[in-house]
C-alpha cells in the first residue's frame, strides 16, 4: 500500500521520454518533439511529469541521454506552449541544470551544451512570463558551488586517518608506518603529531632512502587506482545499477582507500620538493577518485524530490477528503454535514 502511494507518475510522458532519449535518436534530432508535446497537453500533470523525466535522465542518464534530455527540454520550451512554460521550471530541475552546467563531475559535451544553451534563454527569456528562473540560469552559474566539499565527504574524513586497519598489518614491503592526518601539510609535517602519531611512530624511524622504492610504488600505483575507479564509473548504467552494488567499482574504491592512508603517512614524513609535490599529486587522484564514487553512489529508487512528495502527498489528502465527503452516512447525527456554525456574537456564560 505505501510502496503504492510513494511510487512516482509514470505514464505516456515518462515512456515517450524514455524513448526520445535512446540511442536511435541523434543528440539534436527534433522530429520526436510534436509527438511528446501532445501527451504532454492530454494530462494535466505533464509539464510536470516531462520535468521530473528530463531531470531524471540528467542525473542518470549516460551522455547521449543527457544530451538528448537537454534537447528536448529546449525544444518544449520553444514548441509546448505558455502552459508548460509556466508550470516546468521546478526547483529540481534547475538545480540539476546548475550542477550539469558546473559540475566537475559532468561531462565536458554536456556542461557545452548547458552553457550554450543558458546563454539563449537568458537573451530569449528574460521577460517571458514563467521563464524567468530558466533565463537567470546563465547569472547563477557563478554562484554554483561544489556539491560536496572533502570537509562534507565521509570517505575523505575516513581516510584522513591513516592509523586504520592497516596499523596492526606486519609490512609487505618497506613501507613507512607513520603520518598525520593533513592531505596538506605545513612546513614541519615531518614532526609526527601528538598523541597518537608520536605513539606510533616510534615503532620505526622514517628512512627515506629505505623508503624510495615503495613510495615511487605507491606513487604509481594510486595514479593507476584512481583511474580504474574513474573508468569504472563512467561504465555503469546508473539507470538499471547502483555504484556500490557494482562489484568492480567497490573493489576499486577499496583499493584507493587503502593506497590514500598510504600516501597521507608519506605525506607526513617527507620534506624533500622532489617527492612531495608527487605525493600530494597522488593523493588528490585518489581524493576526486573517492568523492565521485561518493557523489555518484544514489539508487535512482531512492531520489528524494521533496517538492514533488509534498506536492503528491497534497494531492492524495484533497482525493481523500472529497471522497470522504462523498461517502458521508445521512444518518450520521455527528457528520460534517450536520455541524452547527458558531454564532457571531456569542452569549456571555451564566452568572451563578
Amino acid at each position: 500500500m505505501t510502496e503504492g502511494r510513494n511510487k512516482k507518475p509514470y505514464s505516456a510522458v515518462t515512456v515517450t521520454v524514455e524513448q526520445l532519449t535512446s540511442e536511435a535518436y541523434e543528440e539534436d534530432d527534433l522530429s520526436g518533439i510534436p509527438d511528446l508535446v501532445e501527451v504532454i497537453k492530454l494530462q494535466g500533470t505533464g509539464p510536470m511529469e516531462a520535468a521530473r523525466a528530463i531531470r531524471k535522465k540528467l542525473k542518470y542518464g549516460n551522455v547521449h541521454r543527457q544530451l538528448r534530455a537537454l534537447t528536448l527540454l529546449d525544444g518544449l520550451i520553444q514548441n509546448a506552449g505558455p502552459r508548460f512554460q509556466r508550470t516546468f521550471a521546478d526547483e529540481p530541475l534547475l538545480e540539476r541544470l546548475r550542477v550539469c552546467g558546473t559540475s566537475d563531475l559532468s561531462d565536458p559535451d554536456v556542461k557545452k551544451k548547458c552553457l550554450e544553451l543558458f546563454r539563449s534563454w537568458s537573451a530569449e527569456y528574460k521577460n517571458t512570463p514563467g521563464l524567468e528562473r530558466i533565463a537567470r540560469l546563465y547569472k547563477e552559474l557563478p554562484k554554483r558551488k561544489q556539491v560536496v566539499t572533502q570537509e562534507r565527504s565521509r570517505v575523505i574524513r575516513e581516510t584522513d586517518n591513516p592509523f586504520g586497519d592497516e596499523d596492526d598489518e606486519p609490512p609487505k614491503s618497506p613501507e613507512p608506518i607513520s603520518a598525520s592526518s593533513s592531505r596538506t601539510p605545513p612546513p614541519d609535517a615531518n614532526r609526527p603529531m601528538a598523541g597518537q602519531a608520536s605513539s606510533f611512530s616510534h615503532h620505526r624511524k622514517f628512512d627515506l632512502e629505505a623508503e624510495k622504492g615503495s613510495m615511487k610504488t605507491a606513487i604509481a600505483e594510486s595514479s593507476i587506482a584512481a583511474t580504474n575507479l574513474t573508468n569504472a564509473l563512467q561504465s555503469i548504467n546508473r539507470e538499471k545499477e547502483r555504484i556500490s552494488e557494482n562489484p568492480a567499482a567497490v573493489q576499486h574504491f577499496e583499493v584507493c582507500k587503502l593506497l590514500r592512508r598510504r600516501i597521507l603517512r608519506y605525506i607526513h614524513h617527507v620534506e624533500s620538493e622532489q617527492w612531495l609535490g608527487s605525493l600530494l599529486h597522488a593523493n588528490d587522484e585518489l581524493v576526486q577518485a573517492l568523492m565521485t564514487f561518493e557523489q555518484l553512489d544514489r539508487s535512482i529508487d531512492a531520489d528524494s524530490d521533496s517538492d514533488d512528495e509534498l506536492a503528491e502527498q497534497a494531492h492524495m489528502y484533497r482525493n481523500y477528503a472529497d471522497a470522504s465527503d462523498d461517502d458521508e452516512d445521512e444518518n450520521d447525527p455527528f457528520a460534517d454535514r450536520n455541524a452547527v456554525s458558531t454564532p457571531n456574537v456569542e452569549r456571555h456564560e451564566p452568572a451563578w
